[in-house]
């Protein structure tokens, strides 16, 4: 699973984008925490979540045709430049007391405007760094450091909120952004698309995306994964933040443990899921993360203290960690490289709108009928879903994540070949 970590462009991309995304998350716990002390209310911390997520799924087709026609690596690195200045300006705003709810929702808008035109062009990135026979490996890597960064961050960026307060979580944000910044422009990517694969205005129609993604062993299946993952999973990632406050009273702190909780949970998940794929199927891994999601996020709903809740969390963690990282990397390895951009934009639109929908649902439901009441809820419909999955539609079914990639015609897209940057002439740049 590490055979990438040969590759020194790959090492520094992956360590760029670690550092990028666990800033991130600072400002993403950070908004939701004031929003929720500000007003009181589950559903402005779900609103918090939806507005960072939504603004991914909607440009979700548009960005995945920009992943196969443009440089990715100049529109990554722009649009992270964006995100930056978006947290820079999140904390000036904090600083000089603008602390409108309203306000808030806004900028983190922009940031999701900013990792919706980034995010298909990011994931495609990994097959531009690494060669084709270390692909399995660099999707799986660059899933894990993506997760782990989702629970790292967020266990720091508790303790930055209860020793320096929400401006300096912003500003932390700002400073680590620009980290795959500066990797992108010392890292040079492996393989480049040919040009014909750029210039194509047929390869921007992400119906294309979506006919390969219904027609490809597998990968249907993968993306149903992360759907389940970000509707029913990853608001456990905001519900730490109300249940720190409302249900054990243990404020900033008690958020810190619950984060540390959840990426102590995620790393320990890393050398199982290496051992797991040398001797099961992904399937069978599946599997297993839903049901142990399910029991664990149960555990969570009913811990008494922050304490235990804790020593749930790091069970969360693992189980997160398998069943993300097993949908997002199939995805990866099963889809063939000219249209990679436009599958790994409908697999980005399923899992933020995902998460948005799920934090939506989970934040509104949580006022109604209490929290603990929404996480058993969910922790109830993974061991379902797990159970759907593993028996329901054959062509549904986990074990199709085991199943070899067809190469599926697209009559209207040429199918170019990925090109050695150190071969391309001058004529070919």
């Amino acid at each position: 699973m590490f055979e990438a970590l040969r590759h020194r462009g790959f090492v520094v991309f992956l360590t760029g984008a670690f550092l990028t995304n666990t800033g991130g998350w600072f400002q993403s716990l950070a908004v939701p925490f004031v929003l929720f002390q500000i007003t009181g209310s589950a559903a402005w911390v779900g609103l918090a979540t939806a507005a960072q997520f939504v603004p991914i799924m909607v440009l979700g087709p548009y960005a995945g045709a920009l992943a196969d026609r443009v440089d990715r690596r100049l529109l990554v690195l722009w649009m992270q430049l964006m995100r930056s200045l978006v947290a820079l300006a999140i904390c000036v705003c904090w600083l000089a007391e603008w602390h409108s709810p309203w306000l808030l929702l806004g900028l983190a808008a922009l940031t999701g405007i900013g990792q919706g035109v980034s995010m298909p062009s990011w994931q495609a990135l990994t097959n531009d760094y690494a060669p084709r026979a270390s692909l399995a490996s660099a999707a799986s890597l660059n899933t894990i450091q993506f997760n782990l960064a989702r629970s790292f961050g967020p266990a720091v960026a508790g303790v930055v909120l209860y020793w320096w307060g929400p401006a300096v979580a912003f500003a932390v944000t700002f400073v680590m952004v620009l980290s795959v910044v500066v990797a992108l422009i010392v890292a040079k990517p492996v393989n480049a698309p040919a040009p014909a694969a750029r210039g194509s205005r047929k390869s921007g129609r992400f119906v294309e995306g979506l006919r390969y993604t219904r027609s490809t062993p597998g990968v249907l299946t993968a993306v149903t994964v992360v759907l389940v993952t970000g509707t029913l999973g990853m608001p456990i990632f905001q519900h730490v933040i109300t249940f720190s406050e409302d249900v054990f009273d243990s404020g900033e702190l008690g958020l810190a443990a619950l984060n540390l909780g959840l990426g102590i949970g995620t790393m320990a998940g890393i050398p199982l899921l290496g051992g797991a794929l040398r001797r099961v199927g992904r399937s069978t891994i599946a599997l297993v993360a839903f049901i142990g999601f399910g029991i664990t996020l149960a555990l969570f709903a009913i811990a008494p203290t922050t304490v235990t809740a804790t020593a749930a969390t790091v069970g969360v963690g693992v189980f997160f960690l398998l069943s993300l990282t097993i949908g997002q990397s199939t995805v990866q390895v099963l889809v063939t490289d000219h249209i990679r951009g436009r599958v790994l934009s409908v697999s980005v639109m399923v899992y933020t709108g995902s998460v948005a929908l799920g934090a939506a649902l989970q934040g509104a439901a949580a006022d109604l009928i209490g929290l603990r009441s929404t996480v058993g809820l969910a922790a109830l419909l993974l061991v379902v879903a797990a159970v759907v999955l593993r028996f329901g539609p054959r062509g549904l079914r986990l074990s199709r994540l085991d199943d070899p990639a067809e190469i599926v015609p697209v009559p209207s897209t040429p199918v170019p070949e990925r090109t050695p940057v150190a071969e391309r002439t001058t004529s070919d740049v």
